[in-house]
């Protein structure tokens, strides 16, 4: 990942996740981090391995969602009259608490965002009492 002009390249996404519905997953989670960032003027190239580890646990948060949206939190067997918690609910749950961990780190959670976000300072007014105070020469 190089930096330049406040841009850090995104990784080989097809290297991490082999399939496509997860790579174009991430490229749009990636875009999202990256314009909050820069935004936020926090964007800087120490950063980019801890955006990676949070795109990558958005993308499995997702995926994780959305097998828990389409069978449930607890899944019924035939075999047994008692259902399990879906191994998916536990994924997700913990995908979850690292996402909430990394955004802080990057100042993207509200509750962060205003210690990490750069001050914008107005100009400032001249007043009579600053030619008093000013320091004789």
């Amino acid at each position: 990942m190089i930096m330049s002009n406040e841009q850090i390249t995104a990784p080989d996404w097809t290297a991490i996740f082999p399939e496509s519905t997860d790579v174009a997953e991430a490229e749009d989670q990636w875009r999202a981090v990256m314009a909050d960032l820069q935004a936020a003027g926090t964007l800087a190239d120490a950063n980019a391995h801890t955006v990676i580890r949070l795109v990558e646990f958005r993308v499995q948060y997702r995926k994780a969602a959305r097998h828990v949206a389409e069978h449930g939190a607890i899944l019924s067997n035939k075999r047994a009259k008692v259902g399990q918690w879906n191994p998916y609910w536990s994924a997700m749950q913990q995908a979850d608490a690292r996402i909430v961990v990394l955004e802080s780190k990057l100042g993207l959670d509200p509750v962060s965002r205003g210690k990490t976000t750069k001050v914008q300072r107005g100009k400032t007014k001249t007043r009579a009492a600053d030619a008093y105070l000013k320091a004789a020469d």
